[in-house]
């Protein structure tokens, strides 16, 4: 092998590393996010999809529990719940406590029903962690 071949091949493998390097460096970057942030994304993405989705939609966000209660509704209990609209805009996710497996945090935002003005109030909201993911959990509040 000539050496401009052992050149060029060296070169090609070192690129190669950087490329792979960098790209796990991407991967790494877009999961260092911490449990706190977790926690704020799901209640945000939660309550952003059962705002415009409807609770049948929301319902595969949230924890197992909850889920399970979800689908044990009659089909038009579901139905007439889809129906009813609604905004939800989360202002703020404080105050987070995280225990193992298990949160809570105070979020505030604002609900608006259709003809009515919004109403901003702030409650706590549960939340476990599924296979690693943090999800909405109402049924570690009962």
């Amino acid at each position: 092998m000539t050496l401009a071949r052992r050149l060029c091949l060296a070169l090609g493998v070192g690129a190669l590393t950087v490329i792979v390097t960098a790209c796990g460096t991407a991967a790494a970057g877009k999961d260092s996010a911490t449990d706190d942030q977790r926690i704020e994304t799901a209640a945000r993405e939660f309550y952003d999809t059962l705002a415009a989705d409807g609770p049948s939609v929301a319902a595969a966000r949230a924890c197992e529990p909850d889920r399970t209660e979800f689908d044990s509704l009659p089909a038009d209990q579901k139905a007439a719940v889809d129906r009813g609209k609604f905004t939800i805009k989360i202002t703020s996710v404080d105050d987070i406590v995280i225990t193992g497996d298990r949160a809570t945090a105070g979020l505030t935002g604002t609900l608006t029903l259709p003809g009515a003005e919004g109403k901003s109030s702030t409650t706590a909201q549960h939340f476990r962690k599924e296979n690693g993911t943090w999800k909405v959990c109402s049924a570690d509040g009962k």
